[in-house]
């Protein structure tokens, strides 16, 4: 998957690659974690729908809980710090909610506090 919002096409994923025979399962996403639903546009669901909201706070956490929820061995997500570095738009240009809760707008942020 290039990225993972609520995990199920991952589990399937993985489920098959078990059931053919793989004895290891690590599964590498190209984003970092979406754990806020988008209201701009972008068809999230609600946070409580996401694979990554309700998972540890720290990235290492939330990786090991993730990987538990899907049934791979182990899962790795691209860092917010790398991320950001590949686009190449300083960070306060970008619009990250989605990634780090933090909505740009007031309506956003409104929404948002509804779960």
């Amino acid at each position: 998957d290039d990225s993972i919002v609520r995990g199920e096409t991952s589990k399937i994923l993985i489920k098959g690659l078990r059931e053919a025979g793989a004895i290891e399962v690590h599964s590498r996403f190209t984003e970092p974690p979406i754990r806020h639903p988008c209201f701009y546009g972008v068809d999230f669901p609600t946070r409580q729908e996401l694979v990554s909201y309700g998972c540890g706070d720290s990235i290492k956490e939330i990786e090991r809980d993730v990987s538990k929820i899907i049934g791979a061995d182990s899962v790795r997500f691209q860092r917010l710090e790398d991320l950001i570095d590949a686009i190449g738009i300083s960070e306060n240009q970008l619009c990250l909610a989605c990634l780090t809760g933090k909505y740009p707008t007031k309506a956003g942020h409104k929404m948002s506090l509804r779960g």
